[in-house]
């Protein structure tokens, strides 16, 4: 996947992202600002690693699940 690839991907899946963080954060949305940046922040770093063997966005969420997880 291209870093172009992966801007586009983002853009797609931020807001629902931001809903479903904002779900676990019981509907505190500065919080789950907060682990969306840094979900998306670890997503860029590993994106290379990023196989293809399930969608970009259970890939993403996975991430930001286990973001909202260590909190």
């Amino acid at each position: 996947m291209t870093r172009k690839q992966f801007i586009e991907l983002i853009a797609a899946e931020q807001e629902s992202l931001r809903r479903f963080l904002r779900g676990l954060c019981g509907g505190d949305g500065f919080r789950a600002d907060d682990i969306a940046q840094e979900a998306l922040l670890k997503a860029y770093l590993s994106y290379e690693r990023f196989e293809g063997r399930s969608r970009f966005s259970t890939w993403l969420f996975r991430i930001a699940y286990n973001c909202w997880h260590v909190i």
